[in-house]
């Protein structure tokens, strides 16, 4: 086998990249003869990274190598931003890995804290530090950064492993992290006393003269120590090593280093949030996560809160501009946690971690009204135990919300938990949390995907979001009667028996179905979508796992058509009814809602053909002849379910009247038909 090709490269691309690196600290960081070597040490890591499999243990040693290296072609040589962009997330991945030698984090999280550190105070000199201090709030990101920054320098320092230069190096980046930090919460306290600039100056002074005199000699010390066994390694069979495998061209006959620089893999995002979730424990991380913040609870366990402080740190990080509502309050939880630990770690800076916690919070704030996580009651029980001004500015996100419900006589928004439940009370714009087993208001908008509690003395419905439910509140709902539109076996392959019943109740619906002569269209995707102006749309055909119409053609009209007419919507939304086809529906009832409506009436599971045709008869009924509105009926329609001798026979499907084998009072009929809307 040729060894210089494929994952038998792997060797020489390590034994060459140590001998390099080794030549590159003998020069000296920063001489201008040492970059030509830097760069071939650089090539010689890249290739050799994007060799080994992720799950690779030795990956990640890798990792705070090559970061290490392009660390330096940054710091010291200048090296463009990617340089630095790539070793963020080298060495972000490198510090959390599990089980990497402790001299290999100490090492990788210096690199980082310069890193971050060294992007805030270029920020700084660019922008000026007069311009901080009387512009706008500072990006959550610039303060989040400084946080880094300022953890990454703790914990080199609390490694102890550094020689006296370097610590004392650490110790005046660590301060001048804080003090950046400092100024960037500055900008976004009204009122804040005037901030002292002369510290800042002084510190900026001092690492300046630092980094001159390490760059001329002081850094060769502290070179990264090999991180390869080159004995084992070049006597080991390179497929022994968990690798995958990569087809490359052969290389030139000679022992040349390629130049060609393959970009470094970002950090693995989805992984990241995998291992947080893991570590926080338990079926539902943000209940677990509530639950260590109530007074009286038991201490986490040794080393789960500087875990989570860093996975969840690592997440903002890479998600960058894309992190959510959850990323952020989950370090904001993580954050508090740690600064309110009782055990004494030798920093004062308990107040320093439940600031960032309350900055975290604050900065994303006005996302969760939007939030479809489930994310808000953990963001509320972290305002809570922040204190009156931060709880306040939390709840003030809600209050358009609040008022918005009230308009429409919702009683309260709710976001059910394991134990208990968050209300947010229309009349008041307060927030509570209920335990479970209490009593609730009598109409409930729910956020989230259900199931909804058996209580039929209190009128439900689901929305995605606090956002949703208030945008919805602001449609006018038309009366069922004024425009109905039933689409009734578009394909002529379901049966159209319950058309003519819809007919009696509805005798001004437009019809679109091959249910005889009298149709007024076929049910094309054309006529549907012409038709979502409906006061009523019934639809009765099949719909595919990702929420797509069945319809005649034949031809299907996918969820994302429809909420593309999103924009033709008008000041009044009707109700549109789901055929009972079970939780692949979900898609299609966002996109109505989207798309105009202000009700689905969907099902979250299926139920037999006959139940459900009793059902919707049971539902229309209570709509036209109840003149009840979409949530009630459901409602109403639970309670005859409930007690079928509330049931008239006439309305009893011939189909359902010959079955003796179905029992109309299963609570799994009544929970399998919800309201997504209002």
């Amino acid at each position: 086998m040729n060894e210089r090709t494929g994952p038998a490269r792997i060797r020489l691309l390590m034994e060459r990249a140590q001998q390099l690196t080794d030549r590159y600290w003998r020069i000296g960081p920063g001489q201008a003869t040492a970059l030509p070597v830097l760069d071939d040490a650089i090539d010689c890591l890249t290739e050799a990274y994007d060799l080994f499999d992720a799950a690779d243990p030795l990956r990640a040693q890798l990792a705070a190598q090559l970061g290490w290296l392009l660390s330096a072609r940054h710091v010291a040589h200048g090296g463009p931003d990617i340089d630095r962009q790539k070793a963020v997330g080298l060495l972000e991945e490198a510090v959390a890995a599990v089980g990497a030698p402790p001299v290999l984090s100490i090492i990788a999280r210096f690199a980082l804290g310069q890193l971050y550190l060294t992007r805030l105070v270029r920020d700084l000199g660019s922008q000026g530090v007069a311009g901080v201090l009387t512009g706008a709030a500072p990006d959550p990101g610039a303060v989040a950064d400084a946080d880094r920054a300022v953890d990454c320098f703790r914990q080199v320092i609390a490694g102890d492993q550094l020689g006296a230069e370097l610590a004392e190096a650490t110790k005046v980046m660590l301060e001048l992290a804080e003090a950046v930090r400092d100024l960037l919460r500055r900008t976004a306290r009204a009122g804040a006393a005037p901030f002292d600039l002369a510290p800042l100056m002084r510190l900026m002074t001092t690492l300046q003269e630092m980094q001159q005199r390490m760059s001329s000699g002081g850094l060769a010390g502290f070179a990264m120590p090999s991180l390869f066994d080159l004995s084992t390694t070049a006597t080991a069979d390179p497929l022994d090593r968990p690798v995958t495998v990569v087809t490359r061209p052969d290389p030139a006959e000679d022992d040349s280093v390629p130049t060609t620089r393959p970009a470094a893999a970002p950090p693995d995002l989805a992984a990241l949030r995998r291992a947080l979730r893991e570590r926080v424990g338990g079926d539902d991380p943000y209940a677990a996560l509530a639950a260590l913040l109530r007074p009286g609870a038991p201490t986490p366990a040794a080393g789960l809160v500087d875990d989570l402080v860093g996975l969840a740190t690592s997440v903002v990080h890479a998600a960058g501009a894309a992190a959510t509502a959850a990323d952020r309050v989950t370090l904001a939880v993580a954050l508090y946690l740690r600064g309110t630990d009782d055990a004494d770690d030798g920093w004062d800076d308990a107040d320093d971690d439940t600031r960032s916690a309350a900055a975290h919070l604050l900065a994303v704030a006005d996302a969760l009204p939007a939030d479809r996580s489930g994310v808000v009651p953990l963001a509320g029980e972290l305002a809570e135990r922040l204190g009156a001004p931060v709880r306040d500015a939390v709840h003030a996100r809600f209050a358009s919300v609040a008022e918005a419900l009230r308009a429409v006589r919702v009683a309260a928004l709710a976001w059910p938990r394991p134990d208990g439940t968050l209300l947010l009370h229309a009349e008041s714009g307060r927030f509570d949390r209920v335990p479970a087993g209490r009593t609730l208001p009598d109409r409930v908008v729910v956020v989230g995907t259900g199931p909804l509690p058996d209580d039929d003395a209190v009128v439900f419905s689901l929305v995605s979001s606090a956002r949703q439910a208030a945008e919805l509140a602001a449609r006018m709902p038309m009366r069922v009667t004024e425009a109905p539109v039933l689409v009734a076996d578009p394909r002529g392959d379901r049966g159209a028996a319950d058309v003519e019943r819809l007919r009696r109740l509805y005798p001004r619906s437009v019809v679109l179905g091959r249910v005889g002569p009298d149709a007024d269209g076929t049910g094309t995707p054309d006529e549907v979508l012409a038709h979502l102006g409906a006061s009523m749309l019934h639809l009765d055909c099949d719909v595919d796992t990702g929420g797509s119409l069945a319809l005649a053609g034949p031809a299907e009209l996918t969820p994302a058509a429809i909420a593309g007419r999103a924009g033709r919507a008008g000041p009044e939304g009707g109700l549109a009814v789901l055929p009972p086809v079970g939780p692949g529906s979900g898609p299609l009832a966002d996109a109505l809602l989207t798309a105009g409506f202000t009700a689905v009436v969907d099902w979250v599971r299926p139920v037999p053909r006959p139940v459900a045709a009793l059902m919707l008869t049971l539902l229309h009924t209570e709509l036209v002849r109840g003149g009840l509105r979409p949530a009630a009926a459901v409602r109403a329609l639970g309670r005859r379910l409930r007690d079928p001798a509330r049931i008239a026979p006439a309305q009893l499907p011939p189909a359902l009247a010959r079955r003796t084998d179905l029992d109309l009072t299963d609570p799994a009929y009544r929970a399998a038909l919800v309201l997504r809307g209002l």
